[in-house]
């Protein structure tokens, strides 16, 4: 659907619930004209609010903008414990399907922990994410990165991957509130959706090992919005993880995962902080181990 259409069937919406609401008003007047009318006013701004962000975000999906990608995600073992967490963050431009980001992994051993930076890249349908040095041995000796293919995910006719048709997929949100976002107020709306009732989203997705792993089919979208303006500063997507990543994943997942896009259009996005490893797409194939990248991220790049 074009943005324009978007728009303006959210603004129809929008219009709708206004009247919807006013209809309700007149039949309650005679009860509690002014409480009712005062909660009714309410609950139509609230409704417009509600309509307004679901038809940002579409517009954004339908024309998105550069910005920062971050990449979340705790593996945990049988017992519950945390086992290995990873976060990445970068630079990404959905318009040409590529990102560079950076960051570590965090290893939790027996009394020890190990944290080793590590680098991703996307692109041409490609994720390269950088092998530690001490595994690369045997088969892998002299390789510096691992490959993956995020076309499995794609739908058919698809320019963007699932995770697109996922957050295109948002009709209905709950206000969760402001906050303050860089500096900024948002407004912030929360959604969730099922991923096995989400009309085209592609079967290789649904038996993705992330979405095994999270062992849910629910998707947490949040949408922030800023306070006045109403421009979308930031979209989140959470598999497995209810509350935050650096909360213990759901009774029933051994993962879980948050994808976070922020900072739309920015002249230079954020980048990951220290220690960091080289986000540069690998200038030699012969340093790169095909099939033997994070399949987790291939599977989960919103691109």
């Amino acid at each position: 659907m074009a943005c324009g259409r978007m728009a303006a069937a959210a603004s129809i919406a929008a219009v709708v619930l206004l009247a919807a609401s006013a209809c309700a008003t007149t039949e309650q007047m005679n009860a509690t004209p002014q409480s009712s009318a005062s909660t009714a006013t309410a609950s139509a701004s609230l409704k417009a609010a509600q309509a307004k962000a679901i038809a940002r975000l579409q517009e954004w999906l339908h024309a998105p903008q550069p910005g920062t990608l971050t990449y979340n995600t705790v593996q945990v073992t049988g017992g519950g414990t945390v086992n290995v967490m990873s976060i990445l963050s970068g630079t990404f431009d959905p318009n040409l399907g590529r990102a560079q980001l950076s960051g570590a992994v965090q290893t939790l051993g027996s009394g020890s922990t190990t944290q080793d930076p590590s680098a991703a890249v996307e692109d041409d349908e490609t994720a390269y994410t950088t092998i530690p040095q001490p595994l690369q041995t045997g088969d892998l000796l002299g390789k510096q990165w691992g490959s993956a293919s995020v076309h499995a995910t794609w739908a058919k006719d698809a320019v963007h991957s699932g995770w697109w048709t996922v957050l295109d997929a948002v009709r209905h949100v709950t206000a969760d509130g402001a906050t303050t976002l860089d500096g900024i107020t948002v407004d912030v709306y929360s959604a969730t959706l099922d991923l096995a009732q989400v009309k085209g989203i592609p079967k290789q997705l649904l038996d993705s090992d992330p979405v095994k792993k999270a062992g849910t089919t629910q998707v947490e979208v949040d949408v922030y919005i800023e306070l006045g303006t109403g421009t979308l500063e930031r979209v989140t997507y959470k598999l497995g993880l209810p509350v935050q990543i650096d909360a213990a994943a759901t009774a029933s997942s051994s993962a879980g995962y948050q994808i976070d896009l922020s900072g739309f259009d920015q002249s230079t996005p954020t980048l990951a902080p220290s220690p960091t490893s080289s986000a540069t797409i690998p200038p030699d194939p012969g340093v790169v181990a095909k099939d033997q990248g994070d399949e987790d991220l291939a599977a989960l790049l919103p691109f």
